[in-house]
């Protein structure tokens, strides 16, 4: 299992990704700024609850969250938009 400060490490470059401030990614996740900096921080008595909600916040806004292997770390990729049919052509 990663460390917290791996997990918290993790979520910032997410947020990062997603171009979001830590009050617009607190909206999305419904807890409070104070509850992202402390993730961030890997900070002491995160609630597990609050760290789903930041993670699953982030995944409605296109980030992918890849676990580690073998050979490297947990990765995050923002997901391309689709295209629509007439932007194929």
């Amino acid at each position: 299992m990663d460390s917290l400060n791996d997990i918290a490490r993790l979520l910032r470059a997410a947020r990062a990704l997603a171009k979001l401030r830590q009050d617009e990614l607190a909206k999305h996740a419904r807890v409070s700024r104070q509850m992202v900096a402390r993730i961030e921080k890997a900070g002491k008595g995160i609630p597990f609850e609050a760290i789903e909600k930041v993670r699953r916040a982030l995944e409605r806004k296109g980030i992918e969250f890849f676990p580690a292997t073998a050979t490297h770390g947990p990765a995050i990729a923002l997901r391309k938009e689709k295209k629509s049919p007439s932007e194929s052509e």
